[in-house]
């Protein structure tokens, strides 16, 4: 008996622990972002502009333009919930080279230089000012959301309240409590998540632009099956979903099937 009760003891004392842990430390589970100095310098071979968009409470987002000479279009790039854009940026140039595109790419509050308190709602309408600042140089008909991981659920809240020509989305969730409850399944995640961002509400709101999804197989952060599901919810007149045999989460670009489905994306002849 007594042997009993030091063993429930100990599973009450470690689901208490795990809840506090969720609901405390949530943000630094989420967003594992790198800060940078505010006089950090940029450097890279690509013609590119700084940009500093002002949210409306303040807040300061920055951001990475990417020109080319004739571009094809504009793609706004959503990056994954790691690093800042010293490192992002770099991604972002390549695929402005290899696709003739320009490229913005954005850190969200709490990364890089971008500062500003951080709340799901601010969070993604920090989305429109990057929009809003594409549109201002290319036409709807000629840009491309892009959300990779985390930045998913801000290309999906874009694509939804806009019109732009495609959307891809790479190794994203069906949402932040499809994760929670995959990792977490003893606990009451719907109650302690403050950001319950979600791929699967969009994705069925998304009719017109043109939806490409992009997993790895063996992905162990984000399984396959959100991939499969989301397939599944989108209303897109377009979509076609691109699985990445033995890929993971974080190494498609170590696959030569990933780049051949990015030429296919962007039509690279």
């Amino acid at each position: 008996m007594q042997r009993l009760k030091i063993l429930f003891l100990g599973f009450i004392t470690l689901l208490i622990t795990s809840i506090g842990m969720l609901y405390f430390f949530q943000e630094r589970l989420l967003f594992r972002s790198t800060k940078l100095p505010q006089d950090y310098s940029y450097h890279f071979d690509t013609d590119f502009q700084e940009l500093f968009l002002t949210a409306a409470d303040g807040a300061a987002l920055n951001g990475i333009h990417f020109k080319q000479p004739n571009p094809k279009g504009i793609l706004l790039y959503c990056h994954g919930n790691a690093g800042a854009l010293d490192t992002w940026g770099k991604w972002a140039e390549e695929l402005s080279n290899r696709y003739n595109y320009d490229v913005v790419v954005w850190d969200y509050r709490g990364y890089g230089k971008s500062l500003g308190k951080r709340r799901p709602e601010r969070m993604l309408d920090d989305g429109m000012l990057f929009y809003e600042y594409c549109k201002s140089h290319f036409k709807e008909t000629d840009m491309v959301l892009f959300g990779r991981s985390l930045g998913g659920f801000f290309a999906t809240h874009l694509a939804v309240k806009n019109n732009p020509l495609k959307v891809i989305l790479e190794s994203t969730p069906t949402s932040i409590l499809g994760i929670a409850e995959e990792q977490y399944p003893f606990l009451p995640s719907r109650l302690l998540l403050k950001y319950q961002f979600q791929n699967d509400k969009n994705i069925e709101r998304i009719t017109n632009a043109s939806t490409y999804f992009i997993h790895g197989t063996h992905d162990d952060l984000v399984p396959y099956d959100h991939q499969k599901k989301l397939y599944k919810l989108s209303e897109a007149k377009v979509k076609k979903a691109f699985a990445i045999d033995e890929a993971n989460h974080n190494d498609l670009v170590a696959f030569d099937t990933y780049f051949k489905v990015l030429d296919e994306i962007f039509e690279k002849l």
